[in-house]
């Protein structure tokens, strides 16, 4: 239960951040809730779609409600949440919530069946899904053309938990350290303004 109610407070960071991230002027109030609905939910979706499974959200429309609810208020309250301190506790929570999911997601695609590669990839599309057909929609650079890390926080994050229970470690303690080793790496990435190094980056 607890783990269901801080589900709902990232799904409510990642509308706000959908919204705050997407919008610009002129934009209405209706293209802006469906950029917040899709940024909170689209990751999701298509890792059930993948794996085959009913989308989460079909079976608890309460995740639509609470993201339509923050987008709204992050349309109304769009100048205070701009503020340098309101947009990193924003941020955090982004970061926990795909720490969270992420964990959320392995663990669903290995209970069906999926190898744990696939269920890395699965918790990657997860936590960049929504946020990437966002900025597709708003014709924006999205965040794999960027250097910043975001994903890769996901990825090592799932590599580590996956690794954790290869080697017989305890679920409930493995779920804790995937968790907050992707939550302290995107953390870490936010308060110091990590990016990928330029050694990594395509040069001409």
């Amino acid at each position: 239960m607890l783990n269901y109610w801080i589900g709902m407070a990232a799904i409510c960071a990642f509308a706000m951040a959908g919204v705050l991230a997407a919008g610009r002027r002129g934009m209405d109030i209706i293209a802006l809730l469906f950029m917040g609905v899709i940024t909170a939910v689209g990751g999701g979706t298509l890792r059930d779609l993948l794996l085959g499974v009913p989308v989460f959200w079909m079976i608890d429309f309460n995740y639509v409600w609470v993201a339509s609810a923050a987008s709204l208020a992050a349309f109304a309250l769009a100048r205070h949440l701009r503020d340098e301190t309101v947009w990193a506790a924003i941020l955090y929570l982004d970061a926990f919530g795909i720490a969270l999911f992420g964990v959320q997601s392995i663990d669903k695609a290995l209970a069906h069946g999926f190898a744990a590669p696939v269920a890395i990839v699965m918790a990657t599309i997860t936590g960049i899904g929504g946020g990437l057909i966002r900025d597709v929609l708003a014709q924006r650079e999205n965040l794999l053309s960027s250097r910043e890390i975001y994903a890769t926080t996901i990825i090592t994050g799932g590599m580590l938990y996956t690794f954790l229970l290869a080697q017989g470690g305890a679920s409930h303690g493995a779920s804790l350290c995937g968790v907050a080793f992707t939550f302290a790496f995107r953390g870490l990435a936010i308060h110091f303004g990590w990016q990928m190094p330029k050694w990594l980056t395509l040069r001409h």
